[in-house]
C-alpha cells in the first residue's frame, strides 16, 4: 500500500506538469536589427555630439505594435573609467530612431540588445 501512495505522489506532479491549459497562449518577440549608427559633428560651446542609430522592428509575429526593449550600453572615456548602463526603450514596426547626447570625451564602445518584451503571438491559423 505504501509502494502505491508512493509511486502516486511521484506520478502526479509530473502528469500536472506536462499538461498544458488551453488558456496559455504562446509569447512571441519582434526582432529587431540596427541598420546604422552615426554621430553629428561636435557642437560648441557645450563640445556635445548626438549619437543616432536606426532600427527596424518585425512585428509581424505580433498581436501588439508597440513595446518595450533595453540596451546596454558600453561607453569609453578618455580621462576615465569606462562605464556600462541599461537603458529601455520603446519600439513601434518597421523603421525607429534612438538619439543620445555624448561628450566629447566620450564615445560608445559597444551595445546590445538585452531584452525584449514579449508579446502574444498573433494566430498562424489566419495566414
Amino acid at each position: 500500500m505504501r509502494r502505491a501512495f508512493n509511486a502516486a505522489v511521484i506520478a502526479v506532479p509530473l502528469l500536472l506538469m506536462s499538461a498544458t491549459p488551453s488558456w496559455v497562449q504562446t509569447v512571441c518577440r519582434p526582432a529587431l536589427a540596427f541598420t546604422e549608427a552615426h554621430y553629428t559633428p561636435m557642437r560648441l560651446p557645450k563640445l556635445e555630439r548626438t549619437w543616432t542609430i536606426a532600427f527596424t522592428v518585425d512585428a509581424s509575429r505580433c498581436t501588439t505594435d508597440s513595446g518595450s526593449f533595453s540596451i546596454l550600453f558600453t561607453v569609453w572615456k578618455e580621462n576615465a573609467p569606462d562605464t556600462e548602463y541599461v537603458e529601455t526603450f520603446q519600439w513601434a514596426p518597421d523603421l525607429n530612431v534612438i538619439s543620445k547626447e555624448f561628450w566629447a570625451d566620450e564615445t560608445v564602445g559597444g551595445y546590445r540588445v538585452i531584452e525584449v518584451q514579449p508579446c502574444l503571438c498573433a494566430d498562424q491559423s489566419k495566414e
